[in-house]
Protein backbone atom coordinates (compact mmCIF):
# COMPACT_ATOMS: atom_id res chain seq x y z
CA UNK A 1 0.00 0.00 0.00
CA UNK A 2 1.67 3.44 -0.87
CA UNK A 3 2.00 6.21 1.68
CA UNK A 4 -1.00 8.79 1.46
CA UNK A 5 -0.29 12.17 2.34
CA UNK A 6 0.66 13.11 5.90
CA UNK A 7 1.54 16.52 5.68
CA UNK A 8 4.38 18.15 7.30
CA UNK A 9 5.95 16.69 10.09
CA UNK A 10 6.98 18.64 13.46
CA UNK A 11 10.71 20.25 14.01
CA UNK A 12 12.21 20.20 17.35
CA UNK A 13 15.50 21.56 18.32
CA UNK A 14 17.70 21.41 21.98
CA UNK A 15 20.71 21.03 22.67
CA UNK A 16 22.97 19.32 25.07
CA UNK A 17 25.29 20.84 27.77
CA UNK A 18 28.15 19.96 29.31
CA UNK A 19 29.27 20.76 32.80
CA UNK A 20 32.21 19.60 35.12
CA UNK A 21 30.49 17.59 38.19
CA UNK A 22 31.80 19.53 40.73
CA UNK A 23 30.92 20.99 43.71
CA UNK A 24 31.65 24.46 43.18
CA UNK A 25 30.88 27.02 40.68
CA UNK A 26 30.74 25.34 36.97
CA UNK A 27 30.33 26.73 32.81
CA UNK A 28 29.51 25.00 30.39
CA UNK A 29 32.57 23.39 28.39
CA UNK A 30 30.77 22.20 25.38
CA UNK A 31 27.15 22.37 23.70
CA UNK A 32 25.68 19.76 21.50
CA UNK A 33 23.01 21.06 18.87
CA UNK A 34 20.20 18.13 18.42
CA UNK A 35 17.31 18.46 16.05
CA UNK A 36 14.71 15.82 15.10
CA UNK A 37 11.75 15.57 12.77
CA UNK A 38 8.57 13.79 14.01
CA UNK A 39 5.93 12.74 12.08
CA UNK A 40 3.58 9.71 11.24
CA UNK A 41 4.19 6.53 9.48
CA UNK A 42 2.20 3.24 8.41
CA UNK A 43 1.05 1.10 10.90
CA UNK A 44 1.64 -2.56 9.94
CA UNK A 45 0.73 -6.03 11.70
CA UNK A 46 2.87 -8.85 10.48
CA UNK A 47 1.06 -11.85 9.79
CA UNK A 48 2.71 -14.00 11.05
CA UNK A 49 2.25 -13.26 14.54
CA UNK A 50 -1.55 -13.51 14.41
CA UNK A 51 -1.94 -17.25 13.82
CA UNK A 52 -1.28 -19.92 16.31
CA UNK A 53 0.50 -22.99 16.70
CA UNK A 54 -2.05 -25.33 15.22
CA UNK A 55 -4.43 -23.02 13.34
CA UNK A 56 -5.40 -20.07 12.43
CA UNK A 57 -7.15 -18.73 15.82
CA UNK A 58 -7.08 -15.03 15.72
CA UNK A 59 -7.06 -12.75 12.59
CA UNK A 60 -7.01 -8.73 11.64
CA UNK A 61 -8.56 -6.68 9.36
CA UNK A 62 -7.10 -4.51 7.80
CA UNK A 63 -3.31 -5.93 8.44
CA UNK A 64 -1.85 -2.64 7.26
CA UNK A 65 -3.02 1.27 6.71
CA UNK A 66 -1.94 4.49 6.47
CA UNK A 67 -3.02 6.82 9.16
CA UNK A 68 -3.30 10.94 8.76
CA UNK A 69 -2.43 13.13 11.34
CA UNK A 70 -5.27 13.01 14.04
CA UNK A 71 -6.61 10.36 12.24
CA UNK A 72 -8.03 7.03 13.71
CA UNK A 73 -8.87 3.88 12.15
CA UNK A 74 -10.73 0.74 13.61
CA UNK A 75 -9.22 -2.84 13.53
CA UNK A 76 -11.57 -5.85 13.85
CA UNK A 77 -10.01 -8.95 15.52
CA UNK A 78 -11.65 -11.92 14.63
CA UNK A 79 -11.46 -15.30 16.73
CA UNK A 80 -12.54 -18.72 15.40
CA UNK A 81 -11.65 -21.79 17.64
CA UNK A 82 -11.62 -25.15 16.65
CA UNK A 83 -12.08 -26.85 20.05
CA UNK A 84 -13.12 -26.03 23.75
CA UNK A 85 -8.85 -25.17 25.08
CA UNK A 86 -7.73 -21.83 25.47
CA UNK A 87 -6.30 -18.89 22.81
CA UNK A 88 -3.71 -16.36 23.69
CA UNK A 89 -1.97 -14.39 20.72
CA UNK A 90 0.45 -11.52 20.56
CA UNK A 91 -0.52 -9.14 18.00
CA UNK A 92 2.47 -6.54 17.23
CA UNK A 93 1.63 -3.25 16.00
CA UNK A 94 4.80 -1.55 14.20
CA UNK A 95 5.31 1.98 13.36
CA UNK A 96 7.13 2.08 10.24
CA UNK A 97 9.81 2.56 9.18
CA UNK A 98 11.87 3.31 12.86
CA UNK A 99 9.25 2.67 15.41
CA UNK A 100 7.67 2.42 18.39
CA UNK A 101 6.17 -1.06 18.88
CA UNK A 102 3.39 -1.79 20.18
CA UNK A 103 1.78 -5.45 21.83
CA UNK A 104 -1.87 -6.25 22.30
CA UNK A 105 -2.13 -9.56 24.20
CA UNK A 106 -5.23 -11.46 22.38
CA UNK A 107 -6.94 -14.34 24.74
CA UNK A 108 -10.16 -16.63 23.24
CA UNK A 109 -11.60 -19.38 25.35
CA UNK A 110 -15.01 -21.30 24.58
CA UNK A 111 -17.15 -22.19 27.16
CA UNK A 112 -18.99 -25.79 27.25
CA UNK A 113 -22.17 -25.66 25.62
CA UNK A 114 -23.82 -26.68 29.07
CA UNK A 115 -21.71 -24.39 31.41
CA UNK A 116 -24.76 -22.33 31.29
CA UNK A 117 -22.57 -19.72 30.47
CA UNK A 118 -23.38 -17.41 27.35
CA UNK A 119 -21.38 -18.49 24.18
CA UNK A 120 -18.09 -15.93 23.15
CA UNK A 121 -18.36 -14.32 19.79
CA UNK A 122 -16.87 -15.69 17.38
CA UNK A 123 -15.69 -11.90 16.22
CA UNK A 124 -14.74 -8.59 18.35
CA UNK A 125 -14.04 -4.83 16.64
CA UNK A 126 -11.76 -3.03 19.02
CA UNK A 127 -12.22 0.49 17.47
CA UNK A 128 -10.27 3.68 18.25
CA UNK A 129 -12.64 3.86 21.77
CA UNK A 130 -10.50 1.68 23.45
CA UNK A 131 -7.70 3.60 23.13
CA UNK A 132 -9.04 6.83 22.93
CA UNK A 133 -10.53 6.49 26.74
CA UNK A 134 -7.38 5.77 28.38
CA UNK A 135 -5.23 9.33 27.78
CA UNK A 136 -1.74 8.80 28.33
CA UNK A 137 0.50 10.65 30.89
CA UNK A 138 3.36 12.26 29.40
CA UNK A 139 6.51 12.84 31.88
CA UNK A 140 9.48 15.84 30.96
CA UNK A 141 12.15 12.74 32.36
CA UNK A 142 12.50 8.97 30.89
CA UNK A 143 14.63 8.10 34.57
CA UNK A 144 15.58 10.66 37.36
CA UNK A 145 19.65 10.34 37.90
CA UNK A 146 21.79 11.95 40.82
CA UNK A 147 25.19 12.46 40.55
CA UNK A 148 27.35 12.17 43.91
CA UNK A 149 25.34 13.76 47.37
CA UNK A 150 26.98 14.41 49.90
CA UNK A 151 25.24 12.14 52.81
CA UNK A 152 22.32 14.20 53.32
CA UNK A 153 19.49 15.15 50.51
CA UNK A 154 19.21 16.75 47.45
CA UNK A 155 16.19 17.46 45.18
CA UNK A 156 15.09 17.00 41.60
CA UNK A 157 11.87 17.64 40.03
CA UNK A 158 9.65 15.59 37.26
CA UNK A 159 7.01 17.54 35.39
CA UNK A 160 3.72 15.10 34.59
CA UNK A 161 1.18 16.16 31.98
CA UNK A 162 -2.29 15.09 31.08
CA UNK A 163 -2.21 14.56 27.30
CA UNK A 164 -6.30 14.44 27.56
CA UNK A 165 -8.29 17.50 26.31
CA UNK A 166 -11.77 16.75 28.81
CA UNK A 167 -10.55 14.00 31.36
CA UNK A 168 -9.22 14.80 34.62
CA UNK A 169 -6.55 11.73 35.46
CA UNK A 170 -5.87 10.82 38.96
CA UNK A 171 -2.69 9.57 39.58
CA UNK A 172 -1.20 7.28 42.39
CA UNK A 173 2.45 7.42 43.18
CA UNK A 174 4.83 4.91 44.55
CA UNK A 175 8.51 4.01 45.15
CA UNK A 176 9.86 0.91 45.67
CA UNK A 177 12.97 -0.90 45.01
CA UNK A 178 15.84 -2.33 47.11
CA UNK A 179 17.30 1.63 48.15
CA UNK A 180 13.65 2.71 48.51
CA UNK A 181 14.18 4.42 51.79
CA UNK A 182 16.33 6.89 50.29
CA UNK A 183 14.09 8.06 47.75
CA UNK A 184 11.13 10.33 48.64
CA UNK A 185 8.21 12.56 47.66
CA UNK A 186 7.77 15.71 49.26
CA UNK A 187 4.47 16.87 49.88
CA UNK A 188 2.74 19.40 47.02
CA UNK A 189 -0.17 20.21 49.01
CA UNK A 190 1.22 20.94 52.64
CA UNK A 191 3.31 24.47 53.39
CA UNK A 192 5.67 22.41 55.48
CA UNK A 193 7.79 19.78 54.22
CA UNK A 194 6.22 16.27 54.39
CA UNK A 195 7.82 13.59 53.00
CA UNK A 196 6.62 10.32 51.76
CA UNK A 197 7.17 7.24 49.64
CA UNK A 198 3.69 7.18 47.92
CA UNK A 199 0.97 9.73 47.35
CA UNK A 200 -1.68 10.51 45.01
CA UNK A 201 -2.40 13.74 42.55
CA UNK A 202 -5.24 14.81 40.38
CA UNK A 203 -4.27 16.49 37.02
CA UNK A 204 -6.80 18.30 34.98
CA UNK A 205 -7.05 18.59 31.08
CA UNK A 206 -3.63 20.00 29.97
CA UNK A 207 -2.17 20.38 32.79
CA UNK A 208 1.30 20.31 33.77
CA UNK A 209 1.85 18.98 37.78
CA UNK A 210 5.72 18.68 39.57
CA UNK A 211 6.42 15.98 41.11
CA UNK A 212 9.52 16.68 44.03
CA UNK A 213 11.77 14.08 44.37
CA UNK A 214 14.32 13.98 47.47
CA UNK A 215 17.69 11.91 47.46
CA UNK A 216 18.91 11.16 51.14
CA UNK A 217 21.66 9.09 50.55
CA UNK A 218 22.59 7.18 53.65
CA UNK A 219 25.90 5.58 52.55
CA UNK A 220 28.81 6.06 50.20
CA UNK A 221 27.56 3.64 47.54
CA UNK A 222 25.24 3.28 44.23
CA UNK A 223 21.28 3.18 45.06
CA UNK A 224 18.68 2.15 42.63
CA UNK A 225 14.40 2.59 42.61
CA UNK A 226 11.78 3.17 40.54
CA UNK A 227 8.85 5.88 40.85
CA UNK A 228 5.79 3.49 39.92
CA UNK A 229 2.80 6.21 38.65
CA UNK A 230 -0.44 4.03 38.36
CA UNK A 231 -3.45 5.62 36.28
CA UNK A 232 -7.21 4.55 37.72
CA UNK A 233 -9.20 3.01 35.46
CA UNK A 234 -12.15 4.87 33.50
CA UNK A 235 -14.29 1.49 34.31
CA UNK A 236 -14.07 -1.33 36.36
CA UNK A 237 -13.53 -3.58 33.16
CA UNK A 238 -10.58 -1.70 31.95
CA UNK A 239 -7.56 -0.86 34.42
CA UNK A 240 -4.99 2.16 34.30
CA UNK A 241 -2.27 2.82 32.54
CA UNK A 242 1.18 1.94 34.67
CA UNK A 243 4.62 2.92 33.93
CA UNK A 244 7.45 3.62 36.47
CA UNK A 245 10.73 5.86 35.53
CA UNK A 246 14.01 4.62 36.90
CA UNK A 247 15.24 7.01 40.05
CA UNK A 248 19.59 5.96 40.66
CA UNK A 249 22.18 8.01 42.77
CA UNK A 250 25.52 8.18 44.36
CA UNK A 251 25.89 8.88 48.16
CA UNK A 252 29.02 11.25 48.79
CA UNK A 253 30.97 13.44 47.04
CA UNK A 254 34.40 14.59 46.48
CA UNK A 255 35.80 18.14 47.64
CA UNK A 256 38.99 19.14 46.44
CA UNK A 257 41.48 21.78 47.82
CA UNK A 258 44.71 22.83 47.56
CA UNK A 259 46.96 23.23 50.79
CA UNK A 260 49.21 25.63 52.11
CA UNK A 261 48.47 28.12 49.11
CA UNK A 262 47.40 31.79 49.58
CA UNK A 263 43.62 32.25 48.94
CA UNK A 264 42.89 35.32 46.73
CA UNK A 265 39.35 36.18 45.30
CA UNK A 266 37.53 32.94 44.01
CA UNK A 267 41.60 31.17 43.66
CA UNK A 268 44.64 30.62 44.99
CA UNK A 269 48.16 32.68 44.02
CA UNK A 270 51.14 30.49 44.08
CA UNK A 271 54.92 32.39 43.53
CA UNK A 272 57.72 30.80 41.37
CA UNK A 273 60.86 31.63 42.86
CA UNK A 274 64.15 32.05 41.63
CA UNK A 275 63.42 32.69 37.79
CA UNK A 276 66.48 32.91 36.11
CA UNK A 277 67.86 33.01 32.42
CA UNK A 278 68.41 29.15 31.27
CA UNK A 279 67.24 27.75 34.88
CA UNK A 280 63.82 26.20 35.14
CA UNK A 281 62.03 27.47 37.73
CA UNK A 282 59.38 24.94 39.97
CA UNK A 283 56.40 25.19 42.30
CA UNK A 284 54.46 22.21 44.37
CA UNK A 285 51.47 22.10 44.80
CA UNK A 286 49.75 19.97 46.95
CA UNK A 287 46.04 18.93 46.11
CA UNK A 288 43.48 17.24 48.78
CA UNK A 289 40.83 15.61 48.05
CA UNK A 290 38.83 15.42 51.44
CA UNK A 291 35.58 14.03 50.51
CA UNK A 292 34.05 10.64 50.33
CA UNK A 293 34.61 9.46 46.60
CA UNK A 294 37.39 9.67 44.34
CA UNK A 295 37.86 12.82 42.24
CA UNK A 296 38.99 12.99 38.88
CA UNK A 297 41.90 16.47 38.28
CA UNK A 298 42.91 17.66 34.89
CA UNK A 299 45.64 20.65 35.15
CA UNK A 300 45.54 22.87 32.14
CA UNK A 301 47.94 26.25 31.94
CA UNK A 302 46.05 29.43 30.24
CA UNK A 303 48.12 32.81 28.93
CA UNK A 304 44.28 34.63 28.77
CA UNK A 305 41.58 33.05 30.82
CA UNK A 306 39.00 34.85 29.27
CA UNK A 307 39.70 33.68 25.51
CA UNK A 308 40.65 29.95 26.39
CA UNK A 309 44.38 30.60 25.11
CA UNK A 310 46.10 27.53 26.68
CA UNK A 311 50.10 28.35 27.51
CA UNK A 312 52.76 25.92 25.09
CA UNK A 313 54.02 23.09 26.96
CA UNK A 314 57.62 24.15 26.39
CA UNK A 315 56.84 27.53 28.83
CA UNK A 316 54.77 25.67 31.53
CA UNK A 317 54.29 22.43 31.61
CA UNK A 318 52.30 20.23 34.71
CA UNK A 319 53.13 16.92 36.11
CA UNK A 320 51.01 15.18 36.45
CA UNK A 321 48.78 17.05 33.70
CA UNK A 322 45.89 14.83 35.04
CA UNK A 323 45.03 11.93 37.43
CA UNK A 324 42.56 10.10 39.62
CA UNK A 325 42.81 11.27 43.40
CA UNK A 326 41.22 9.29 45.92
CA UNK A 327 39.11 9.72 48.93
CA UNK A 328 40.93 11.53 51.40
CA UNK A 329 44.23 11.83 50.09
CA UNK A 330 46.75 13.97 48.30
CA UNK A 331 49.09 14.44 45.56
CA UNK A 332 51.82 16.92 44.54
CA UNK A 333 51.77 18.74 41.24
CA UNK A 334 54.73 20.18 39.82
CA UNK A 335 54.65 23.30 37.67
CA UNK A 336 57.70 24.02 35.61
CA UNK A 337 58.35 27.59 34.06
CA UNK A 338 60.91 28.52 31.75
CA UNK A 339 62.96 31.76 32.31
CA UNK A 340 60.94 35.12 30.67
CA UNK A 341 58.03 33.48 30.25
CA UNK A 342 54.59 35.63 31.08
CA UNK A 343 52.38 34.88 33.65
CA UNK A 344 49.62 32.15 33.60
CA UNK A 345 46.86 30.83 34.97
CA UNK A 346 46.76 27.03 35.88
CA UNK A 347 43.40 25.56 36.40
CA UNK A 348 42.56 22.52 37.79
CA UNK A 349 39.30 21.18 36.34
CA UNK A 350 38.16 18.72 38.81
CA UNK A 351 35.32 16.36 38.54
CA UNK A 352 33.74 12.83 39.98
CA UNK A 353 35.52 9.74 39.38
CA UNK A 354 32.71 7.45 39.88
CA UNK A 355 30.50 9.40 37.23
CA UNK A 356 32.98 9.69 34.90
CA UNK A 357 33.71 5.90 34.65
CA UNK A 358 29.81 5.20 34.21
CA UNK A 359 29.59 8.10 31.70
CA UNK A 360 32.86 6.02 29.84
CA UNK A 361 30.75 2.96 29.91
Amino acid sequence: HPFIELGLADEYSARVEIEVDSPGPSHVIQSIPLRARCGTARVHAPKDLQHSDAEDSFSVTPDELSLRVGEEHAVAVTFKAQGSRKYRELLTILVLPSGPQYEVTLKGEVAPEDSGKPAIPSAALFGPGVASDVPPILSNKQFVAWGGVTLGRAQQKLVLRNNSSKMTQHLRLLIRGQDQDCFQLQSMFSPEELLTRHGELSIRPKEDVTVHLLFAPTRVACMLAKLEIKQSGVRPSQPGVKFTIPLSGYGGTSNVILEDQRKQGDGYVATITNIGVGRVSKVCLCVRNTGSRSAFIKAMAFFDMHTRSVMEPSVISLAPSQFVLKERTQEVQNICQSAGALLATVCLFCGDEVSRQQFRR
